[in-house]
């Protein structure tokens, strides 16, 4: 009776420790044109878990997707989006930078009804989340129910859910976005072409007959009128109102090429080769129109202002729209030609408004031509990002991650050569030119910042420069499970492993088993322990474990010789034949797949559902000691000597 009882108790924990998911689900769903619909899947995650987007990375973790099932009345129409800008984060296991929801998650998929009758969608939502130590392959099951007339309802398994907002990463992307923006355009006033036109342009406003009064309404308007001029181009360039149309400007090889050469095109501007600037006509016109005085005048002043600016505020317009147009959201230009303008005609409405602080302003000088020219230098760093990413998209490796960080260690010294006066542009004037406090400071900085990133090619990850820099080279100890090695073979110590393929080699040469029969045969064979190793090849966690504590030289010795590894992957799509497939003990349901039967024996044996998971058994499936997750190399030699040892009898 009292082991009948604790059969129950586990049996009972385990179920709900599988009911209770981490991550809370609501549906909900939006009828469009033609017969099609938009579901929308919104997710709740606990801190200290993140989610993986539903981009595809190559090599990297697992996507978040939707399966329909065979009955459903509708089918699939497009990939799974993101609602919104994903997170970019860094992944050691992987080695490149990867995209995550924090806090909140929310996915959109476009489908087609088969027919106008009723029926219902359903399907599986499957996810990965982590937490830098565990990793957690979900499904989750949803229904919505289709009526007769095409309207669409939420089935009884979907939770409505009117919270629209959106997650705090995508509002920490946005506003890091707008703070680049207002940056641009504060920067935007101390380049040649507009820092002298700031004493001209403020004597208009309080010049003549104005009083006061009319000089600050001069100001202000003048102020808006920037402000418009350049939300206007921020509209014209979001007439994709797509985000799909934005995901491709992002990703696709060619905007990436046509943003490194127009930067390389000011870039070469800036250092004096030639100037860029639009027909004369334009701001001719505008001249004339401002002549007239009046309110109405300060509008065409301000056209006038973007007009003949335009050759040193271009990169800066440009590098906003080009940010804006890769972001992924159709109005982000628009924010950030609102803020660019608004930081840009900042400081004109504040000199209008007290003309006396104008006394403390530098006088132009050379200065300004450093400027130009340190603009020249970042802007050549920023198109070489670019070109990069086109590399990556065409997959021909050739700007490698050492490659782009000797690049910019050369652009560092370049430029600090340059601020020291070493070599002159065409910007530069004989003795006019000389290095004084503020090229000094510009050259500590430049040469700090070339020592930092020389770091790049030794062990630092530079992390906080991982959304800028080429995925990073893995090396062995960093092998990703699924990459043979010189002298890997395809099978365990008995023969050859039954599903095991070049796509789930073991690291290290190591031989294992992919079924926890084949295993348990074996170790009969060679009178060892079996370890049952959970894994899945998008786990991040377990890919740290294995480069991190399987490579120590006294725990690959153990797992070489001393016990017989089952790589049990949770997220192999294997299709078993019908005489393997089981019916869960924990949801009712029938596992076709390798992955999800071995899933549901970690679930249903441990009440565990997280990666990795490391338990020693013996030849009749009992646990040898407590099993481990996410360790210390000297807690999991631990668990291993411990776990033979009472193996042996000893």
């Amino acid at each position: 009776m009292k082991k009948t009882l604790t059969l129950f108790l586990f049996i009972l924990f385990s179920t709900c420790a599988f009911s209770q998911e981490l991550v809370t689900w609501s549906f909900e769903s939006k009828k469009l044109d033609s017969g099609k619909l938009e579901l929308t899947f919104k997710g709740t995650i606990p801190k200290p878990w993140y989610m993986y987007s539903s981009i595809l990375i190559n090599d990297g973790p697992a996507q978040t997707k939707i399966q329909l099932d065979t009955t459903s009345a509708a089918t699939l129409d497009g990939e799974l989006k993101d609602a919104f800008d994903a997170k970019k984060k860094f992944d050691e296991a992987f080695g490149i930078d990867v995209l995550i929801f924090e806090e909140n998650a929310e996915f959109r998929q476009i489908v087609t009804r088969t027919n106008g009758k009723a029926g219902v969608v359903s399907g599986i939502i499957s996810y990965q989340i982590c937490n830098g130590k565990e990793c957690l392959m979900e499904e989750v099951p949803f229904t919505f129910k289709l009526e007769e007339d095409a309207s669409i309802s939420d089935g009884s398994s979907a939770t409505i859910s009117s919270d629209d907002s959106n997650n705090s990463s995508g509002n920490e992307s946005l506003l890091m976005f707008i703070l680049i923006a207002f940056a641009a355009g504060i920067g935007s006033i101390i380049t040649p072409c507009v820092f002298p036109m700031i004493p001209m342009t403020v004597s208009f406003f309080i010049g003549g007959n104005s009083n006061k009064r009319s000089g600050i309404i001069k100001g202000i308007v003048f102020g808006l009128s920037v402000t418009l001029i350049y939300t206007l181009i921020g509209i014209l360039v979001s007439v994709f109102k797509s985000t799909d149309a934005t995901d491709v400007m992002g990703t696709h090889w060619l905007p990436n090429v046509l943003f490194a050469v127009m930067f390389i095109v000011f870039a070469i501007s800036f250092l004096g080769a030639f100037e860029i600037t639009l027909p004369g006509s334009l701001a001719n016109k505008a001249d004339s129109k401002a002549d007239k005085g009046g309110i109405i005048a300060s509008f065409f002043v301000a056209l006038a202002m973007v007009i003949v600016s335009f050759s040193c505020t271009g990169p800066f317009v440009g590098s906003i729209l080009a940010a804006g147009v890769t972001g992924g959201l159709a109005f982000k230009p628009v924010i950030g030609m609102f803020v660019f303008g608004f930081a840009f005609s900042l400081p004109f409405v504040i000199f209008s408004i007290f003309p006396s602080m104008m006394k403390k302003l530098p006088k132009s000088g050379s200065w300004l031509n450093v400027v130009k020219v340190v603009f020249a230098f970042i802007l050549i760093a920023f198109a070489l990002k670019y070109l990069s990413a086109a590399d990556q998209y065409l997959g021909y490796g050739i700007i490698s991650r050492t490659l782009f960080i000797s690049i910019w260690i050369g652009i560092g010294i370049l430029l600090t050569l340059y601020l020291i006066g070493l070599f002159k542009t065409k910007h530069d004037h004989g003795a006019e030119e000389g290095v004084g406090y503020f090229r000094i400071l510009l050259a500590i900085f430049s040469l700090s910042f070339t020592i930092y990133i020389s770091t790049g090619l030794a062990k630092n990850d530079l992390n906080g420069l991982s959304s800028l820099l080429p995925p990073k080279e893995i090396t062995v100890a960093e092998l990703p499970q699924n990459t043979p090695i010189e002298g890997t073979t395809i099978s365990g110590l008995c023969g050859v492993a039954k599903y095991a393929d070049a796509k789930h080699v073991p690291p290290y040469g190591l031989q294992a088993y992919y079924t926890i029969s084949e295993a348990i045969e074996c170790a009969k064979q060679q009178n060892k322990p079996v370890l049952l190793s959970f894994k899945s090849l998008t786990c991040s966690a377990c890919k740290l474990m294995e480069a991190n504590v399987w490579s120590k030289a006294e725990i690959l010795a153990i797992l070489k010789n001393e016990v017989v590894l089952a790589n049990l992957y949770v997220d192999n799509e294997t299709e078993l034949p019908e005489n393997e497939w089981i019916t869960s003990t924990i949801d009712g349901k029938v596992k076709k797949t390798l992955g999800r039967v071995l899933r549901d024996y970690q679930l249903s044996r441990f009440g565990v559902a997280s990666q990795p998971y490391y338990v020693l058994i013996d030849h009749s499936e009992k646990t040898l000691v407590k099993p481990v997750g996410e360790c210390s190399e000297a807690d999991f030699k631990k668990f291993l000597t411990d776990g033979i040892k009472k193996f042996k009898g000893e």
